[in-house]
């Protein structure tokens, strides 16, 4: 990560709040030095999802769209941590569209470890995850089209239930990528397959 994408520096006393759930969120952070733990919140019952060390980062969900703090951060230590703003953001996603696969792959990890995943959240990650593995195969370079894809391939490659994979493809289908039949999504054009990065957006404010 160059410096001149780098917004600031914020530093964070130990036991101080970065940020709570629910809240807006403009920026998402890469953890420089200390360490911060990442909780969620719901009916009154609070489990922790993760605690991170030196090169994490968090907060880059509320950068995907305009959803707000899907989880509180609070430094466990005094920290040190970079700031990346969400223009910035953007650009880096636009360099590199794998930012965002990786990105909903850690965070399907961290919700794994809790002892009771938060249900809507965790079903919001899936459907962000199958969408942006979607995108990052159909943007391969020289993909021709029309290109398909199944959900039994889909779903063995990332470890999801059939059903649940089938439920995304049809939805995404509804949203005007390409057609599901079959159990296949066949995508025609390039076009469609840009509406992908809509639709992620979308997945990532929980529409």
């Amino acid at each position: 990560m160059t410096t001149e994408r780098i917004q600031y520096e914020f530093q964070a006393r130990k036991g101080q709040t970065i940020f709570r759930q629910g809240e807006p969120g403009n920026e998402m952070f890469v953890i420089e030095r200390g360490q911060v733990r990442l909780t969620i919140g719901a009916d009154g019952v609070e489990k922790e999802v993760a605690v991170l060390g030196q090169g994490q980062f968090f907060g880059e969900l509320s950068l995907l769209g305009d959803a707000p703090r899907s989880a509180t951060a609070e430094a466990v230590e005094d920290s040190v941590l970079l700031c990346i703003g969400r223009d910035v953001f953007r650009m880096m996603v636009q360099d590199d569209l794998d930012i965002v696969y990786r990105m909903m792959s850690i965070q399907g990890q961290r919700l794994s470890q809790t002892n009771q995943p938060i249900q809507q959240l965790g079903a919001q990650l899936v459907r962000i995850r199958i969408a942006t593995y979607c995108l990052r195969q159909l943007r391969a370079a020289q993909q021709s089209f029309p290109a398909s894809m199944t959900s039994t391939a889909l779903a063995g490659i990332l470890g999801q239930r059939t059903d649940a994979v089938d439920m995304t493809l049809a939805d995404l289908a509804g949203r005007g990528v390409g057609e599901f039949a079959g159990g296949r999504l066949t995508v025609a054009s390039r076009e469609q397959a840009d509406r992908l990065i809509e639709v992620v957006c979308d997945y990532a404010e929980g529409r």
